[in-house]
C-alpha cells in the first residue's frame, strides 16, 4: 500500500502535524497543509507498527466552518486553491510562512487552544485540578514581526532535462518544500508598513546593482541575505546585508562593491530611515547569516538599535489599590545584529505580563537558566519582582548584551550573569550557589528540545534547599509536557497552564506554566 484516499483529518498536533486514523484505528501522521476537517489523499512515506507517516497529495475537500479566513498575502499559495501557476507566478507565489491565514484569527486561536489541551492530556490525568486557561491573543494579527530575514537566490526549474532560470536575481523566501528555489517577495504581511517600504527600496537598489546573487548550489556569487530589525516601541531600524566576500578577488568586482557601499552610506532615504546599517561577510557554505568565521562591519550608525518593553505599573508598586493603572514601566534593551529578542514585541509584553501575574510579587533572587539577553529577568526586576538576578546563558555574546541591558534598565541593582550551559552551570561556575541564599523564583525558557536531563536533576536538588516557584515558558508544548511530567515525579506541583499566541498566521505557540 503506497497511497490512501479520502482520509479525513481529525485534529492537528504541535508543528502542524495532522492526525487521522485507519479503519482499524491505526494512527496516520500527516504533513503538508493539514487542517481539521480536510478530506485528503495521501502518499505513505513510512509505515510503523503503531502508526503511518504520510504526505498530502491532494486536498479533496475542506470544512468551510474552519477554513473561513481571508488570504492577505499576494505570495501565499495553498493546494486548497487547486490553481495552475504560470511561470511568472511561480517565481512570486509559494511562501509557506503564514499557513494559517486561510482561517479567521478566532479559529486560529481555537485551533491552538486545542493543540495545548491535547499536549497536556496526560498531565491532566496526573493532575486533575490542572486548569488550562484560555489562550491570550497577540495584540496584532499582522505586521507584528520586529525581525525579518530575506534570502537572495534563483528560481530554477528543470524542463526537458534542461535547467530553466525563471528568475536569476530573486530576493525573498525559500519556497515551501523546495529549498533551492527563492520566491520573489514584494511585501510581507508580518512586518510593519515602514519595514515593508524600506525593504522595497533596498530590494530595488540591490537587485538593480551588477553584483550577482549567491547561488546555494554552486556556492558562487555575492549577495546572500538582507535582514531588517525594527524597534517597535522606539522606531529604530537596523539593516544587516550579508554577502560573500570571496567574490571580491578581481578588482572590477571590488569596484562594484565600493560603488554600492558608497551609495548605502550617502543615500538620503536610508539616512532618514535606517538607524544603523552593517555588512556581514560570510563565506560559509551553509545557508545561514552568520558563521564562526564571519565578520560584521558597521557602515552607518552605531551597529546596534534599542527597543523597550512597556508594562502597566503593578498595583503592588503603586500602593494605591483604588487608583487606576495609568502609569507604565519601560524596560530598555540593546539589539545587536545577531542578538536574540522576542520577535513579537507587543506579544512579548503580553507574555511577560501574564507570567508576572501568575507568579506574583515578592522579594528575593531570580535564577534564569536560559536568560538569553536577559529580557525576562530584567523585566521582572524592573516590575518589582525580586531584588536580585542570576542569569545563565550558553551564548557568550548574549551575556554581553544581558549585562548591558541590566545596566541601562536596572542601574546598580544586583545582577550576575554567566556564560555557561544550563546543565553544567553549578559545576563550571560554583559561585552561583552562593548567590541563591534567598532564591524564590527559577525561570526556564529552553530551546524547542526542552530541558536537559541534568537541568531536571538540578531543579530537583534546588527544591530540597529552597521553596521557590518555577516559571516554565516554552515554544514547544510537547517537550514542555514531557519535562513537567518528570518534575511532577520529583515533587513539584502544577496548577495552571497559560497559552499565549505570539505568532498569528502560523502554528507556533508559547505556553506558560507555574510549578511549586
Amino acid at each position: 500500500m503506497k497511497s490512501l484516499n479520502g482520509i479525513k483529518i481529525e485534529k492537528i498536533g504541535y508543528g502542524g502535524i495532522g492526525l487521522a486514523r485507519m479503519p482499524d484505528g491505526k494512527r496516520i501522521l500527516i504533513k503538508g497543509w493539514a487542517l481539521p476537517g480536510n478530506v485528503v489523499d495521501l502518499k505513505i512515506v513510512k509505515q510503523k507498527k503503531d502508526y503511518i507517516e504520510a504526505h498530502i497529495t491532494e486536498i479533496v475537500s475542506y470544512d468551510p466552518a474552519i477554513i473561513d479566513g481571508q488570504v492577505f498575502c499576494p505570495h501565499f499559495f495553498s493546494s486548497l486553491e487547486k490553481k495552475e501557476l504560470t511561470d511568472q507566478e511561480k517565481t512570486t507565489i509559494g511562501c509557506g510562512g503564514c499557513k494559517r491565514q486561510m482561517m479567521s484569527y478566532a479559529n486560529q486561536l481555537n485551533l491552538k487552544q486545542a493543540i495545548i489541551e491535547d499536549a497536556f492530556t496526560k498531565i491532566k490525568r496526573l493532575v486533575p485540578e490542572l486548569v488550562i486557561l484560555p489562550i491570550l491573543a497577540s495584540p496584532q494579527e499582522k505586521n507584528y514581526r520586529n525581525k525579518i530575514e530575506f534570502s537572495f537566490g534563483k528560481y530554477v526549474v528543470k524542463q526537458d532535462d534542461k535547467l530553466n532560470f525563471l528568475s536569476d536575481r530573486s530576493l525573498g523566501f525559500h519556497k515551501q518544500g523546495e529549498f533551492s528555489k527563492i520566491v520573489n517577495i514584494h511585501e510581507c504581511g508580518l512586518i510593519s508598513e515602514k519595514a515593508n517600504q524600506l525593504y522595497a527600496y533596498m530590494r530595488n537598489l540591490l537587485q538593480s546593482s551588477e553584483l550577482p546573487v549567491y547561488d546555494q548550489k554552486t556556492h558562487k556569487g555575492f549577495l546572500r541575505h538582507l535582514v531588517i530589525r525594527e524597534g517597535i516601541n522606539t522606531q529604530q531600524i537596523l539593516v544587516n546585508l550579508v554577502v560573500s566576500d570571496q567574490f571580491l578577488v578581481a578588482e572590477d568586482k571590488k569596484a562594484l562593491w565600493e560603488t554600492l557601499l558608497h551609495h548605502l552610506q550617502t543615500d538620503e532615504y536610508l539616512k532618514q530611515t535606517v538607524t544603523t546599517l552593517v555588512v556581514t561577510y560570510n563565506n560559509w557554505l551553509a545557508d545561514i547569516t552568520r558563521s564562526p568565521e564571519s565578520e560584521t562591519k558597521i557602515i552607518t550608525g552605531e551597529g546596534v538599535i534599542y527597543d523597550k518593553l512597556i508594562f502597566p505599573q503593578p498595583q503592588e508598586i503603586n500602593k494605591s489599590e483604588s487608583s487606576e493603572q495609568t502609569h507604565t514601566i519601560d524596560v530598555s534593551f540593546r539589539i545587536s545584529p545577531f542578538s536574540f529578542f522576542q520577535t513579537n514585541t507587543l506579544g512579548a509584553q503580553v507574555l511577560f505580563q501574564a507570567a508576572a501575574t501568575m507568579v506574583g510579587y515578592t522579594k528575593g533572587t531570580i535564577l534564569d537558566l536560559y536568560c538569553g539577553t536577559g529580557s525576562i529577568g530584567i523585566s521582572f526586576l524592573k516590575l518589582g519582582m525580586g531584588d536580585k538576578l542570576v542569569g545563565i546563558e550558553i551564548v557568550e555574546e548574549a551575556i554581553v548584551d544581558a549585562r548591558h541591558n541590566a545596566k541601562i534598565s536596572l542601574g546598580d541593582q544586583e545582577v550576575f550573569f554567566a556564560a555557561t550551559p544550563a546543565e553544567k552551570a553549578f559545576t563550571t561556575v560554583p559561585e552561583i550557589t552562593q548567590k541563591l541564599a534567598d532564591l524564590w523564583l527559577v525561570v526556564v525558557d529552553p530551546p524547542r528540545d526542552g530541558l536537559h536531563k541534568n537541568v531536571i536533576t538540578t531543579l530537583s536538588e534546588l527544591k530540597k534547599e529552597h521553596d521557590f516557584k518555577l516559571l516554565y515558558i516554552s515554544c514547544n508544548p510537547v517537550t514542555m509536557a514531557r519535562d513537567i511530567e518528570l518534575l511532577l515525579q520529583q515533587g513539584f506541583d502544577l496548577k495552571q497552564i497559560q497559552p499565549v499566541d505570539m505568532f498569528p498566521q502560523t502554528h507556533h505557540i508559547e505556553t506558560i506554566g507555574i510549578l511549586g
